[in-house]
């Protein structure tokens, strides 16, 4: 077992790496130049905070129509982080929903505290919510996600046929090892009817090699560790923490980073587009990999200068991967590839 002090301390790393993917798709859209500029010259949408049936915020264009939906799932960060994204989905005509699926201590609203155990049907409450505005077309709603958040779009796309499309960012097919107080790796990160969900738990062995490298200051990037531990995992491990993404009611889009140092996002697509075609799904599923792109490429929407290929947080350094011009070029095609790849599987 990880002695407490390492599980402490990579938990305020593995924290760091996927609370700043959740930031970095929240800070998308806020400019009219950027690639999620606006496209309705009307009134500005209208955003609101909701505490029930789920905690988050709905974004939605300024008029009467019936629209396409979107439900939004940030990575490893506490609070609403996709809020501004909504805002730059309702200026494109959807109505948005970002959705709070942990961090949140209050019980009425079945949110976790810690990422672990987290209810599928925090998702599920999102979809009808949205599905049941008389602005939206309930036949027409998409789920996007980040990050772990990616992970959790493809779990909730999988359980609930309401979602016609995925737009899955650097995220993982398979259920992955959850994150306690301080962000510690312990048991599941997902949960159904109150039971938790098989995952892929960490590789004690790799965990001692991400320790190892705090302990003599070396920058430190949790793929090896990640990788070790699916590999690790056994056929049938593997097997139960894969979600049933045949299940998926639409097409994917799985966008990878061929730099990610957070995890092997290619793999993980490759992974998820060979699952679909062995069974067949009948919709034209896709994945993009960037070069020269790391985990938090979305960030770079203003140029190289915006890019995070490194974080430092005290005496840790967090290896994100890329290049500020990989990273730039992949900002720079990856939201026209979204709104593109929504206008055709939601008409």
């Amino acid at each position: 077992m990880i002695r407490t002090e390492l599980r402490l301390r990579l938990g305020t790393l593995c924290g760091l790496a996927l609370a700043v993917a959740g930031a970095a798709a929240c800070r998308v859209g806020g400019r009219a130049n950027t690639p999620a500029a606006e496209t309705h010259a009307a009134a500005p949408p209208v955003c609101v905070r909701v505490d029930a049936p789920f905690s988050g915020s709905i974004c939605s264009p300024a008029d009467s129509a019936r629209h396409a939906a979107i439900v939004l799932f940030g990575g490893y960060q506490p609070g609403d982080p996709m809020r501004t994204t909504a805002l730059a989905f309702a200026r494109h005509g959807y109505v948005a929903a970002s959705v709070v699926y942990f961090g949140l201590k209050a019980a009425e609203d079945g949110a976790a505290s810690v990422l672990v155990d987290v209810p599928v049907e925090i998702g599920g409450r999102a979809l009808e919510a949205i599905g049941n505005r008389p602005d939206v077309d309930p036949s027409r709603i998409a789920a996007m996600g980040a990050s772990k958040g990616g992970e959790y779009a493809l779990l909730v796309a999988s359980t609930y046929p309401a979602v016609k499309a995925v737009i899955a960012d650097v995220p993982s097919p398979f259920a992955l090892f959850g994150l306690g107080a301080g962000g510690s790796p312990t048991g599941c990160s997902w949960s159904r009817g109150g039971k938790p969900l098989p995952c892929v738990p960490q590789d004690r062995a790799a965990g001692e090699e991400v320790w190892r490298r705090m302990q003599a200051h070396q920058p430190v990037a949790f793929r090896a560790s990640i990788d070790a531990s699916r590999a690790a995992a056994s056929a049938e491990t593997m097997a139960a923490a894969f979600f049933p993404l045949e299940h998926i009611q639409g097409p994917i889009l799985c966008l990878a980073a061929a730099d990610d140092q957070t995890w092997n996002s290619t793999a993980q697509c490759e992974l998820a587009m060979a699952h679909l075609r062995a069974r067949g799904h009948p919709f034209a599923d896709r994945m993009i990999s960037y070069p020269d792109a790391g985990h938090l490429f979305l960030n770079a929407k203003d140029g190289p200068a915006s890019a995070m290929n490194r974080v430092r947080s005290g005496d840790l350094e967090m290896v994100f991967g890329g290049t500020p011009e990989g990273d730039a070029r992949a900002a720079a095609d990856a939201w026209p590839q979204i709104y593109a790849f929504l206008a055709g599987a939601l008409r």
